[in-house]
């Protein structure tokens, strides 16, 4: 009878733990913001921010201006 406790017992912990991992994983997923929710600009920002990542140390960086009149 008190292996049939036990053998409950942990299976019903072991639940525990993984629904407080899902949940805390669900609640961290709604915090984030998703790239469909952020404007256009925001998502340039992060792009460029990536690509300057990505250079190396030896390379320039290229600036895209328009010329007014």
């Amino acid at each position: 009878m008190r292996d049939v406790f036990y053998t409950i017992l942990v299976i019903w912990i072991l639940w525990r733990i993984l629904h407080s991992v899902n949940v805390y994983r669900a609640k961290k997923a709604s915090t984030n913001p998703s790239p469909s929710s952020m404007n256009s600009e925001s998502r340039n920002v992060h792009s460029v921010e990536a690509a300057k990542r990505k250079m190396a140390d030896n390379e320039g960086e290229y600036v895209e201006y328009e010329e007014l009149k």
